[in-house]
């Protein structure tokens, strides 16, 4: 017999093994790969499938594509916000309480568009910056102090995460 799915079906956040162009350049692979693998499992499900939860008590699929996105783009704005605004200190967001929101009920495909576009400036941003712009510091207040380093690699694991997620959901 099994037990739960693990919370983190990939493992915890790691930092990016170099930090040079050739590091941003696998990110940007990474989530081109992700943003169109969440399209592919998502959208040929219906109703049942998109209620899926990868264990007791977590989020459903729908409910993690949404969240995938919303996350998606705050770390966008973080990760713009950090570039141009010296001293930046990140303002986090109650994830759960976004999930209660009107927008959360939108298709699935919403979230899917959104993921998309949102990834597209992600994409700009890490293939047209320099290596060294990601030096600077920011600051989160539960987290701490941080480096621009540390961000990517959260976001860039954080899509694959809440993927995984759903594709334990599903079987």
């Amino acid at each position: 017999m099994t037990g739960p799915a693990p919370r983190f079906p990939i493992g915890p956040i790691q930092p990016l093994p170099t930090r040079d162009r050739a590091a941003l350049e696998d990110v940007a692979a990474r989530m081109t790969a992700a943003t169109a693998e969440w399209r592919a499992l998502v959208t040929p499900l219906d109703a049942a499938g998109l209620a899926h939860r990868y264990r007791p008590g977590a989020w459903t699929v729908a409910q993690l594509a949404h969240h995938t996105a919303d996350a998606h783009l705050h770390g966008l704005n973080r990760l713009r916000y950090a570039l141009t605004t010296p001293d930046y200190v990140i303002q986090p967001f109650d994830q759960d309480a976004w999930l209660t929101l009107p927008d959360a009920t939108l298709p699935v495909t919403v979230a899917l568009n959104l993921l998309d576009a949102v990834n597209a400036h992600w994409i700009a941003l890490l293939e047209g910056m320099d290596a060294t712009d990601l030096d600077r510091m920011i600051t989160h207040p539960n987290e701490g102090p941080q480096d621009l380093w540390q961000l990517v690699a959260k976001h860039d694991w954080h899509l694959r995460h809440h993927l995984a997620q759903a594709r334990g959901a599903l079987g």
